[in-house]
């Protein structure tokens, strides 16, 4: 396990988290392996106190889990699970972006259209991470609008878990970024003339997209020239 080197900033479990959380979505660390802390304290140089802490995030968030045979070990999802979380992410976000759609205000409409801004750079960039991260916050952001924490806390939750299969997903099919991010552009303006009806169509239109991208070319087995070859606009 070659890991990334920390800086020196930022709290140590905080890095810790950063970099575990990265390796796990880029599977370098995969699904099933055991996570020792000392091991990774070890190759980190620092204590195994902020390994913990970083590893009890990991959980929270759904990456890790605790096996009561093999300690911390990578979480295994299935494309089957995946279709379940995106199926309820569906329904929850299409709400909480009507929602929002009565309630966003200027300053907020800037912020997302910011965030589309650095997602554009990162398509040119080719890189996944940082869209995906860009991606996470804009959606979490007009949950934050939407005012219901009870919903934002299940929504984010629930998004941890395909996390690493539609970062899988963008690297067989990296034509998706430019149709994702005209998706996200739509929602803006809808979110912008305040239609809540329209704005919640997108968003889980959105979604549907998501899904159907992540059961093309989320398994580790798929034929890439087949998917090649089957894409579309809409994919």
């Amino acid at each position: 396990m070659n890991l990334f080197k920390i800086n020196d900033y930022e709290l140590l479990n905080q890095k810790v988290y950063r970099i575990l959380k990265a390796r796990i979505i880029k599977e370098d660390l995969e699904p099933g392996e055991k996570l020792l802390e000392n091991k990774i304290a070890e190759q980190l140089g620092v204590s195994r106190t902020p390994v913990r802490e970083a590893l009890k995030q990991l959980a929270v968030e759904g990456f890790v889990k605790t096996n009561p045979n093999l300690g911390v070990v990578v979480v295994e999802f299935s494309l089957e699970d995946i279709r379940e979380v995106l199926q309820i992410r569906k329904v929850l976000e299409g709400l909480a972006t009507s929602i929002a759609a009565k309630k966003i205000n200027k300053a907020e409409i800037k912020k997302l259209e910011k965030i589309i801004e650095q997602m554009s750079i990162s398509i040119n960039n080719n890189d996944l991470l940082a869209y995906s991260d860009l991606n996470g916050e804009f959606h979490n952001l007009i949950l934050k609008v939407c005012g219901n924490k009870r919903l934002l806390k299940i929504c984010v939750n629930l998004s941890s878990s395909e996390h690493r299969f539609k970062i899988r997903s963008l690297r067989g099919n990296l034509g998706r970024l430019k149709y994702s991010l005209k998706e996200h552009q739509e929602i803006v303006k809808a979110l912008k003339k305040g239609d809540s009806i329209q704005a919640e169509r997108l968003s889980q239109l959105h979604l549907d997209s998501i899904l159907k991208n992540i059961l093309a070319y989320g398994g580790k087995g798929e034929d890439k020239n087949k998917n090649a070859q089957n894409q579309s606009q809409s994919d």
